[in-house]
């Protein structure tokens, strides 16, 4: 990312802490147990807003995000660093198997991999089966993270990105998933991720 840029995603990343210090966290676990090793945490997309609030809440191990290898993606990984995550860059369009292979070394490492299964481009709370490679290649569990906010705004773009409104409630949901066995069809762990975190994230 062309050093310019920290110009204004500096400033940008401050006025966003400021913003989510005036929400309302409330959460079904006051933190994650995750003293025997990474989890791969999963969100949907347009839930990305408080997701680095909420992680250095609740997660002690650092959290690597999958972050597109898009030109916008570029900005979002000097963004999450300043909300402290790492970031791993790739897509299931570029560079996915290379990003597969290195999330696979973090987690194994006991490290936390962040991954949104319906982006970088949707369809919406679609569920990819990426996810379910990972955890079958890492042997660890997933754990779902879902948002709901109270009150939003909605950006007019693919996935209607949800920005929660100042002073207004966040409810953070997790559930645990086994990690799947090597017999189970990835479809069908896909779409068991799908149901639950769409009943987890609200509209």
């Amino acid at each position: 990312m062309p050093w310019y840029h920290w110009l204004w995603v500096a400033p940008f990343a401050l006025v966003l802490r400021l913003w989510l210090a005036t929400l309302r966290i409330r959460s079904n676990r006051s933190a994650i147990d995750d003293a025997d090793g990474g989890r791969i945490i999963v969100l949907w997309h347009d839930r990305l807003f408080v997701s680095g609030l909420v992680a250095r809440r609740h997660f002690r191990r650092p959290i690597n995000a999958l972050i597109s290898t898009s030109k916008d993606g570029g900005w979002l990984v000097a963004f999450f660093r300043l909300m402290g995550l790492k970031a791993v860059r790739g897509s299931s369009n570029k560079r996915g198997a290379a990003a597969l292979m290195t999330l696979t070394r973090v987690v194994r490492a006991g490290e936390h991999a962040g991954v949104t299964p319906d982006g970088p481009k949707g369809p919406a709370r679609v569920c990819k089966t990426g996810v379910v490679a990972l955890a079958k290649l890492t042997g660890r569990p997933i754990i779902l993270m879902g948002l709901d906010y109270a009150r939003c705004w909605r950006l007019r773009n693919w996935d209607r990105f949800a920005l929660p409104l100042p002073f207004s409630r966040v409810d953070v949901t997790f559930e645990d998933i086994l990690c799947p066995s090597r017999d189970e069809e990835d479809g069908v762990v896909a779409a068991r991720i799908q149901e639950r975190l769409n009943a987890l994230s609200g509209q």
